[in-house]
């Protein structure tokens, strides 16, 4: 092979390793199109993490109460139990030292001394609760409806506290005659923020047949879960 034959032969090795070299190049990603990649991912990371924390009730640094008074068939307890659960909360029940006599209709004895104690604004002495209420920052408190006020061990149990810098969640029973159950418990909490409220309804008879459909009890537990994060 002559000298000039070598060289043409040389010039076409170096061209056709630079045609397969550029196709190369050409065909994996540019720093730039890394970048791009990596930031779209980044971007999902973010958005999963976000959904995560959209459906987390609360921060880490948040603690839960539930505290309920139930009476008769234990209507309040069930809205109060449904919260916890949501809430992922801890649940403390109110009980009067003094047991009330069991519920027998409108005339009965219990329902005459609930009347008389409400119209005088007796406080009922209660057994200590099973937590620190000062341990937690968010509270939330159920009571059933007598003669349009909370209960009286309620009562008792909101004087007790300082609400200074808590959050509370109000919460009521009734069976058609709501009175003004969450402005009292507001009144009493003074000092304290508060979280969207609710009303439920039973049937006026005192029985466990409740006329608030669970489409609205849900859609109440979803405005407290908004409300804390």
């Amino acid at each position: 092979m002559n000298l000039r034959r070598a060289k043409f032969v040389a010039a076409f090795v170096v061209v056709g390793v630079l045609v397969v070299f550029g196709i190369t190049f050409t065909a994996s990603p540019t720093p730039k199109s890394l970048s791009a990649a990596a930031n779209k991912e980044k971007s999902v990371v973010t958005k999963e993490k976000k959904i995560l924390k959209e459906e987390s009730v609360v921060t880490k640094e948040k603690k839960i109460l539930v505290v309920c008074y139930s009476f008769s068939c234990g209507n309040t307890r069930k809205i109060a139990k449904q919260l916890q659960v949501a809430l992922n909360a801890d649940y403390a029940e109110i009980e009067p030292v003094t047991p009330y006599p069991p519920y027998g209709g409108w005339d009965s004895e219990v329902t005459r001394q609930g009347q008389r104690e409400v119209e005088a604004g007796y406080q009922p002495e209660i057994k200590p609760l099973t937590v620190n209420v000062a341990d937690y920052d968010v509270i939330a408190v159920g009571t059933p409806t007598w003669w349009f006020r909370m209960a009286p061990p309620m009562l008792t149990f909101l004087h007790s506290q300082d609400w200074t810098g808590k959050t509370v969640i109000p919460f009521m029973t009734h069976g058609g005659w709501p009175g003004h159950v969450i402005a009292d418990i507001k009144t009493i909490c003074a000092g304290a923020k508060f979280a969207p409220d609710m009303e439920i309804q039973f049937d006026s008879q005192g029985g466990a047949d409740m006329l608030t459909d669970q489409a609205e009890i849900d859609a109440w537990i979803d405005s407290v879960k908004k409300y804390l994060q």
